[in-house]
Order: structure tokens, then C-alpha cells, then sequence
């Protein structure tokens, strides 16, 4: 299990020019072509994002008041709630709107062909088990509160709003725990060769 910090995440241009992203992890690491790479942007004004040509997008609001986004011929999708996710191709032609101010959003972005992979967004109020085995790594974001994760060899880490742990099969099946009297809400995502 290895622990990501917000405090560590590096900034790069994203690929249009448009603005910067914290990156948070990705495999392999540069110079080769990821496979799929997960990062933490902020959206400050209207306009369009980085084409990502064989790959799959997942968005997840983090902070802000939201965006609304357009795929054109393949309609639309609104974040609005934090947790509240949308998935896409990297390849379709995407514009957003910001719905009211600055818009910090977690983007998991998946090669199509070489990878499979799964996510999903929940709220945490009591302790949830995430299986790793069938998985080359299991990604636990959470997007806000604080939870305690714990793996099946007695390893066990706090996250707070953005930090990750990164999982693989050695893991076992790890258990995710709300830290105080609020829920949690935890992006949970795997990846695997195909």
C-alpha cells in the first residue's frame, strides 16, 4: 500500500496549454506512454479539454460549485455535488462551463486498449470492503472528510481530502473506515492488463 499526499502532487501543463493539473500518479512512469494516469485539476474559466485520443475518462467533482460539460454530438454531463462523477471517451471533442467559480475535479484517464478498469464514487458512513486480487492496483481517493484504510496484512494509513493509496493484490482486501461522526466520500477505481 502506498500513500499519496496532496502536498506532493506535482504540477504540469495540461496538454492543450489550458491550465494546470497536479499529477498524483501514473503507470509507466514518463518518458514512456502511460497507461493510465490519475490527477487532480483546476478548472478556472470555460473552455475546452485536452483531447485524449485511445483512452477512457473518468471525472469526479472535488471542490468547488461544479461544471457542466459538453461532448457535442454525444450530448452532455453536469457535476454539480462533490463525489458526483462522469465517464467519457478521451477521444470525443469536450468543452465545460463553470457553474459558479473554480471547479477542482479528479481525472482518472485509462488506455482503452491496453487496460480494463472499474470506478465508482461512494459515501462511506460505515466500514466498506474493497477486493484487490483480481486487480493489478486498486486506487483509494478520498475526495473529502478522512478515512482510515486498513489492508489484510495489518497495514493501515489516515487519508485525508485528496490524498490516495495505491493497492495491488498483496494488499488483500482492504477496508475503508469514515474517521469521525461525518461520512466520507471515497473515489475507488481498478485497473488491469487486458
Amino acid at each position: 500500500m502506498k500513500i499519496l499526499r496532496e502536498s506532493n502532487y506535482i504540477a504540469v501543463p495540461w496538454k492543450n496549454g489550458g491550465g494546470l493539473t497536479r499529477e498524483l500518479h501514473r503507470e509507466p512512469p514518463e518518458p514512456a506512454r502511460f497507461d493510465w494516469r490519475l490527477s487532480l485539476a483546476t478548472i478556472d474559466a470555460a473552455g475546452p479539454f485536452s483531447a485524449f485520443d485511445d483512452y477512457d475518462r473518468t471525472l469526479t467533482l472535488v471542490r468547488g460549485a461544479g461544471v457542466e460539460m459538453t461532448f457535442h454530438q454525444h450530448g452532455s454531463a453536469r457535476l454539480s455535488s462533490v463525489g458526483q462523477m462522469a465517464q467519457f471517451d478521451g477521444a470525443w471533442q469536450t468543452s465545460c462551463v463553470l457553474l459558479d467559480g473554480p471547479s477542482t475535479d479528479l481525472n482518472l484517464i485509462v488506455s482503452k486498449t491496453r487496460l480494463q478498469s472499474m470506478s465508482r464514487s461512494v459515501r462511506i458512513s460505515a466500514p466498506e470492503a474493497i477486493p484487490t486480487a483480481a486487480w493489478t492496483h486498486t486506487i483509494v481517493c478520498c475526495i473529502s472528510g478522512s478515512i482510515q484504510i486498513t489492508n489484510t496484512t495489518g497495514g493501515t494509513a489516515e487519508l485525508g481530502a485528496v490524498d490516495v493509496a495505491l493497492c495491488s493484490p498483496a494488499d488483500g482486501a482492504i477496508t475503508c473506515h469514515p474517521r469521525g461522526p461525518d461520512a466520507a466520500h471515497v473515489f475507488i477505481a481498478s485497473v488491469k492488463v487486458r
